[in-house]
């Protein structure tokens, strides 16, 4: 399951966020917490000292290789410069579990108060005019697409009253669902 905490400033989402990854992990739900805010706050709000923040590696440095290794063998995608935020998994493309190892977590997810977190980074004085924060989430939203949080393989066989639904719109603002 993927939960967001959307609002405007100073709503509590950062606090809100840092007591819900609190309360799944004390249950022992697998859980990567993200901070994408441009404020960075989470780390602090799971126990991170300002030092110790500042510290965490940001997921907006390492762009290129976070596309290069969920790009894996997919070859309808030719290179990671290909990749655009949006760019959904494909056949040869990485998908990354919410609790398995791999090179991304390895590199950039560390551990806060007993989270597991990996942080956007700040947006920096020198990236006023050239570039907006949503720049900066584009490695998150790549992470996104690609995590799979469930068992995330078709079983040969599967029931086919089981599967999900196709969606087919009959009007402009009417969609209809049919069982497959």
């Amino acid at each position: 399951m993927k939960i967001a905490l959307v609002g405007k400033g100073g709503s509590g989402k950062t606090t809100l966020a840092a007591l819900f990854a609190r309360h799944l992990a004390a249950g022992g739900a697998p859980l990567l917490a993200i901070d994408a805010d441009i404020n960075q706050h989470l780390a602090a709000a799971l126990g991170a000292s300002e030092d110790e923040a500042v510290l965490l590696p940001a997921l907006g440095d390492h762009l290129a290789g976070i596309k290069e290794y969920l790009r894996g063998s997919n070859p309808r995608i030719s290179s990671a410069a290909a990749m655009v935020k949006t760019t959904p998994p494909g056949r040869g493309s990485r998908l990354l579990s919410i609790t398995g190892a791999n090179p991304i977590y390895d590199a950039l997810v560390r551990e806060v108060g007993g989270i597991r977190l990996a942080v956007t980074g700040p947006f920096a004085t020198e990236d006023l005019g050239v570039a907006c924060y949503h720049s900066k989430v584009g490695a998150v939203e790549l992470l996104l697409n690609h995590i799979v949080d469930g068992p995330g393989v078709r079983r040969r066989g599967h029931d086919r009253r089981r599967r999900l639904v196709r969606v087919r719109s009959l009007h402009p603002f009417r969609r209809h669902v049919h069982r497959l």
